[in-house]
């Protein structure tokens, strides 16, 4: 059995859900302190902890645009995809500031990682 010790909940309830918006909110001019994949009445969910840049994840009830979420315009192509597998990243000083999302499959496609407070998102490609 894996050891699942690295989220705080269980990602099965998540994966292979269909992804209905991926809201951000921001601090300031800096970037995302959060960041929600909603899922129906749900959403995974990112933020940064300010001090150390670890990323948390969790899962929620859903957000509505009204509460000061805005779209993700950047990330709108994984709309209607399904939450994939999940990989956390820890660095070599053990903090837990990498979190890796793959949809509709396993192939690892964007990466979220705690850089000075917030949240920097990259897109994956593999090599050829």
């Amino acid at each position: 059995m894996a050891d699942r010790t690295m989220l705080n909940f269980d990602y099965d309830e998540a994966h292979g859900q269909v992804t209905t918006a991926v809201l951000g909110r921001r601090d300031g001019a800096a970037g995302w302190h959060r960041v929600a994949v909603v899922i129906k009445d749900r959403a995974l969910m990112l933020r940064v902890d300010p001090d150390t840049d670890e990323i948390a994840v969790g899962l929620a009830a859903a957000l509505s645009m009204n509460s000061g979420w805005l779209a993700v315009a950047e990330l709108s192509d994984f709309v209607g995809s399904e939450l994939g597998w999940c990989w956390v990243g820890r660095n070599y000083w053990g903090y837990l500031d990498m979190f890796t999302l793959s949809f509709s499959g396993l192939e690892p496609q964007l990466c979220f990682t705690g850089d000075a407070a917030t949240i920097s998102i990259r897109r994956i490609l593999p090599v050829s």
